[in-house]
């Protein structure tokens, strides 16, 4: 189901109205020209218990969200499935060769079922950085583009991920989200972890990492703050584990997670977030903030 941008607008009505009042009631002599200069913030936060098991019945009442370690006015809830524009990069590189089988088939079975996808773009990045499939694409041309791919060169994990979130966060989709296919480390002398990690602030992604093979070629600590940061995830595979289990962990995340929204001034820097629910034992996940220039 689609989210309700009309709740958005009216929210942001409330907000243009409010300062409206507040000029007229301010007199003649302090009257200035209404420049309006404000932010939403989208965040969008995965609740679970101490089993694991995710939390589907809050409400708005439940939850406190924090800028900047000021508590925040909520003007925008959603707990249905809202728009969604997701990427998927692909590392290609000849390490991947015998696992790049197993990674088409569990692309295309996301991509066949997941209905909450608005929007979906595929990246392969190996020796270079391509864009496989483009939003708006029909599926079948995914399928047959996935059929030409092949496994060579060394892998620009952290190029692909830059290109991936500036590609996702110039979208205009509520929740947006990377999921990234890797079996280790960047191995090619492009951009680093500061670029990719400042990127994913702008960008406001959720990043998921798939990381496939064995665990003592994968920068752990890399891609387990990218995921913490950004309020996603990493999901380890072994070369014999099947994907499709893992794709479908992420695929029913995405359809339980609440979209809380914000209005805040703009103001340049970075803003850290903390989002919780008093009272209550529970995990949430959720970006630790944005970066506005």
């Amino acid at each position: 189901m689609k989210s309700s941008p009309s709740r958005r607008y009216i929210a942001f009505i409330c907000l243009v109205l409010s300062i409206l009042v507040f000029e007229s009631k301010a007199g003649p002599q302090s009257q200035q020209p209404l420049s309006i200069d404000v932010n939403l913030v989208n965040v969008i936060s995965t609740v679970q218990d101490a089993s694991g098991q995710y939390v589907t019945g809050l409400n708005v009442g439940d939850f406190r969200i924090y800028e900047d370690g000021v508590e925040q006015k909520i003007a925008v809830f959603e707990k249905q499935d809202v728009d969604s524009a997701v990427g998927v990069l692909m590392d290609t590189s000849l390490s991947m060769v015998d696992i790049l089988p197993i990674m088409k088939t569990g692309l295309t079975d996301f991509a066949q079922h997941t209905n909450s996808l608005s929007e979906l773009f595929v990246m392969t990045f190996g020796s270079r950085v391509r864009v496989l499939h483009d939003f708006g694409e029909p599926l079948t041309k995914l399928e047959s583009n996935l059929k030409l791919i092949s496994a060579q060169g060394t892998s620009f994990l952290y190029d692909a991920l830059v290109e991936g979130l500036r590609k996702v966060g110039a979208r205009q989709a509520d929740r947006k989200a990377l999921l990234i296919f890797t079996d280790g480390i960047d191995t090619a002398k492009g951009a680093g972890f500061r670029d990719v990690l400042l990127s994913a602030q702008k960008a406001g992604a959720l990043l998921y990492f798939i990381p496939i093979g064995s665990r003592i070629l994968v920068d752990e600590n890399t891609i387990d703050s990218l995921a913490r940061e950004t309020g996603g995830r990493a999901i380890y595979l072994r070369k014999a584990d099947p994907i499709r289990p893992a794709m479908e962990t992420i695929r029913q995340e995405l359809a339980r997670q609440y979209y809380l929204g914000y209005y805040t001034s703009r103001r340049p820097g970075f803003h850290s977030i903390r989002v919780e629910v008093p009272g209550r034992e529970l995990k949430i996940r959720a970006k630790s903030g944005y970066l506005i220039n």
